[in-house]
């Protein structure tokens, strides 16, 4: 019982601080404007991500600096002498196996190729054919990064532990993360550009990577809470379990309903179609989906994991008509309504079945509405 009280105790702390700089935040964003971000207005996946590290590495790109941002690269992560002065940067390379290598730079007698994992799952022997690949293509001269947000350990899935530890030994393998290893090269690099529209670029930037992988807060409370962590290890890391244990119950059952909703065939009428997406991450979020669609109009309707939430929403597929946010909002659909994953999964199923439902019905009030604008238009003329 102490121990539960000791935990609580824990929690207020830690509120009282968050609420306390959230205080300060909401005092001082007017002029500070603490989350403003030109990233916000970007899909940033992991593609558009390593498009702007590939950019930056790249002395032929517009960015006016030359070559130096791939020699502090160099200088940083490769730990020997590289003549940069004729390199070829590819952002992608296709490679045997119809396997894709995110970051692909050849210069001087050395290949650099860096898999950027921030939400995909490792797949099966992934980077056993990158290394494999480029063993051959460079002959033994290469060096293959494996970049993650916080400098995890590619899975046995990826590459056998025995061929890790031995590339990594060959110093052929090197693991680096955002939080530590990219966030210092941004640093380093804003050091010696030179230009100010480049900087200011590489600031947000690196803003976006600490907020997004890092949970970076409000000027310095995450001081704070790692001095709560420290005095109070054995009850936080109690909490942490916790919370992993909600967040795998909340993937389970994700799991579970797309296994049950895959099976399950819907009365389609006539024109409309219906795609099944399976359970997949996204932007850090684990998700499940079905599209509707007719003439040209897309409709998808989800059940998202965020965290240890399960939330039921839907959107427009970019060019659907905006008329269907009008009809959907009057049917009443779910808007990111947040669901209780302990409902018994028929109940869920059913829930994200109303939601189809919803979609399907829509396409028919519609195309009502077209023809009585048609109809319309033509009684004016």
């Amino acid at each position: 019982m102490e121990e539960f009280k000791e935990i609580k105790s824990i929690i207020n702390l830690t509120k009282s601080r968050i609420d306390a700089h959230l205080k300060f935040k909401q005092e001082y964003d007017k002029q500070l404007a603490f989350d403003f971000s030109l990233f916000q207005f970007f899909s940033m996946g992991e593609n558009k991500i390593t498009q702007i590290l590939a950019y930056f590495l790249d002395e032929k790109q517009n960015h006016g600096q030359g070559n130096i941002f791939l020699n502090e690269f160099i200088k940083t992560f490769c730990n020997k002498e590289v003549d940069i002065l004729n390199s070829i940067n590819i952002c992608e390379k296709i490679i045997t196996n119809n396997r894709r290598i995110d970051l692909y730079i050849e210069v001087d007698d050395l290949i650099i190729a860096i898999e950027n994992k921030i939400w995909a799952d490792d797949q099966t022997n992934q980077l056993r054919d990158y290394a494999n690949f480029l063993e051959n293509k460079s002959k033994g001269n290469y060096l293959l990064f494996y970049l993650n947000p916080y400098g995890l350990e590619p899975s046995s899935k990826s590459m056998d532990d025995s061929c890790r530890n031995k590339l990594i030994e060959q110093q052929k393998l090197k693991v680096i993360s955002y939080k530590y290893d990219i966030v210092n090269l941004i640093n380093s690099w804003l050091l010696i550009c030179e230009a100010d529209n480049v900087s200011h670029f590489l600031k947000e930037f690196k803003k976006y990577i600490e907020i997004k992988f890092l949970g970076k807060n409000t000027l310095n409370m995450s001081k704070e809470l790692r001095s709560i962590i420290y005095d109070n290890e054995r009850e936080v890391r109690e909490l942490v379990n916790e919370y992993k244990q909600i967040e795998n119950e909340v993937i389970n059952t994700l799991n579970n309903i797309g296994k049950e909703l895959g099976k399950i065939n819907t009365e389609l009428p006539l024109g409309v179609t219906l795609t099944k997406s399976g359970v997949f991450n996204w932007e850090g979020a684990r998700v499940y989906k079905f599209s509707v669609s007719k003439n040209g109009n897309k409709i998808w309707i989800q059940f998202v994991k965020e965290n240890i939430h399960l939330y039921s929403n839907y959107y427009l597929q970019e060019g659907t008509d905006m008329i269907f946010k009008e009809i959907l909002t009057e049917l009443n659909i779910n808007n990111h309504v947040s669901l209780n994953y302990k409902l018994p999964k028929s109940e869920l199923i059913n829930i994200f079945l109303n939601q189809v439902k919803i979609a399907i019905q829509s396409f028919d009030i519609y195309d009502v509405r077209m023809e009585n604008s048609t109809d319309l238009n033509n009684d004016n003329v």
